[in-house]
């Protein structure tokens, strides 16, 4: 028993001090230098060569993963100059996600409406998903190191009440199932805008099936699954397939 004891305190002590490691990482990244590329990007956006900063900010956000809340709105503004309205979404919404900014719908709405285009309206359990989105990685850790807590309190100061030692159980058992759903399911719903026009909404996964709809570009719709090349699509309160290409997740 005492060495089932001391090996637990060491794995508890462990985890705690790789739990530590991984928030110290966390804020080095957030103090790390600007890429020269995005000052490249930035100084040709001020000098209003607007083609060639977003061909540096696509760079910068599909290759190399990188992209801040004033980029994403550079980039929304880009598109939507160019009356690439879908893009603009795509990029309004990455910069809502990042930062849960309400004026971000608001002009996602305007241009929407502008376009008659469905799917986005907002609800307080848009909002709510959103802040879930957002701080994702901070509740797992929190939910962790809680769990951690937990566990160091059952190995150094076990609960000698038994009401105590049933709601320690409890407590822990909470923790364990939140951390597994918030780690291996997405949290909200799946989205995703149509990027093409004239797409075909089937009532079926396949090109056979009788056409519902023929879609503009920039609609946001409910992904609800996959079935080969078709993505099972929720339109007008009904089921409905699209082919894949013509989304983009959001």
């Amino acid at each position: 028993m005492m060495n089932f004891q001391k090996v637990l305190r060491k794995f508890i002590l462990t985890s705690l001090l790789g739990y530590f490691n991984i928030i110290g990482t966390q804020i080095v990244w957030a103090d790390t230098p600007v890429d020269p590329l995005i000052a490249e990007a930035d100084s040709l956006y001020e000098l209003r060569q607007y083609t060639e900063s977003f061909r540096l900010y696509e760079q910068l956000f599909y290759e190399e993963q990188q992209a801040s809340p004033a980029m994403l709105l550079k980039m929304a503004f880009i598109q939507e100059s160019l009356n690439e309205y879908s893009e603009a979404l795509y990029y309004l919404n990455e910069y809502y996600q990042a930062t849960s900014d309400e004026l971000a719908i608001e002009k996602m709405q305007e241009l929407s409406a502008e376009h008659q285009l469905r799917g986005f309206e907002y609800t307080d359990y848009d909002l709510f998903y959103n802040l879930l989105r957002k701080y994702r990685y901070f509740i797992i850790f929190g939910v962790s190191a809680l769990l951690l807590a937990l566990l160091a309190y059952a190995a150094f100061r076990k609960p000698e009440n038994q009401s105590r030692r049933y709601g320690l159980q409890l407590s822990m058992l909470v923790a364990i199932g939140l951390l597994f759903y918030v780690t291996n399911y997405s949290v909200g719903p799946s989205l995703a805008i149509i990027m093409n026009d004239y797409v075909p909404i089937m009532n079926g996964p396949s090109s056979g099936a009788d056409v519902i709809y023929i879609s503009e570009k920039g609609h946001r719709v409910r992904v609800e699954g996959e079935d080969d090349v078709w993505a099972k699509i929720e339109w007008n309160g009904e089921t409905a397939y699209i082919r894949q290409g013509n989304l983009r997740p959001i």
